[in-house]
C-alpha cells in the first residue's frame, strides 16, 4: 500500500521493521520469506543502473540461491578455453572434451569452470546460450 502511494522509503522501513520482528518470532515462516522478497524487489527497483548484477544477486540470495557468480566479462577466454567452450556448446562431457583435446577429464573440468567464471554464468546451458549470443573467435 505504501508503494502504491509512492512512499517507497516508508515501505522499506516498514519491511525492515517487520523483518526484525519476524526473524525472531518466525524465521522460517512464509510471511518472513514474503517480506524478504518484497524488500528485495524494492531494493532492486531502486538499484542504480551500474549495479544491476549486484541487485540480481541479492534478490537470488533472498530467494535461497547460495551460488556465487562473478561479474560478467571477468576475463578474456584463452584460445584453449574458446576451444573448450565450442565443445561445451556441442553438449560434450568433460571426459569427451578431454578425449578430443588430449587432456585429462580433470583439466577439461578446470577449463569449463574457468569459462563459467569468466562469462559470469552458472551452468553449461547458460554458457551455451552466452556463446550463441556472443560467438567466440574461431
Amino acid at each position: 500500500m505504501l508503494v502504491a502511494r509512492g512512499e517507497r522509503h516508508e515501505a522499506v522501513v516498514a519491511l525492515e521493521t517487520a523483518l526484525d520482528a519476524l526473524s525472531v518470532s518466525a524465521p522460517g515462516a512464509m510471511e518472513t520469506a514474503h517480506a524478504h522478497l518484497d524488500l528485495a524487489r524494492l531494493r532492486v527497483d531502486d538499484a542504480p543502473a551500474a549495479r544491476p548484477a549486484n541487485a540480481a544477486a541479492a534478490l537470488l540470495r533472498v530467494l535461497g540461491d547460495r551460488s556465487r557468480v562473478g561479474a560478467k566479462g571477468g576475463g578474456v577466454l584463452t584460445g584453449r578455453e574458446q576451444e573448450v567452450l565450442r565443445l561445451v556448446t556441442q553438449g560434450l562431457t568433460n571426459a569427451e572434451i578431454g578425449g578430443r583435446l588430449y587432456i585429462s577429464t580433470k583439466t577439461a573440468g578446470n577449463h569449463v569452470s574457468n569459462i563459467l567464471t569468466k562469462l559470469g554464468v552458472r551452468s553449461r546451458v547458460e554458457a551455451t546460450a552466452y556463446a550463441a549470443s556472443y560467438p567466440v573467435e574461431k
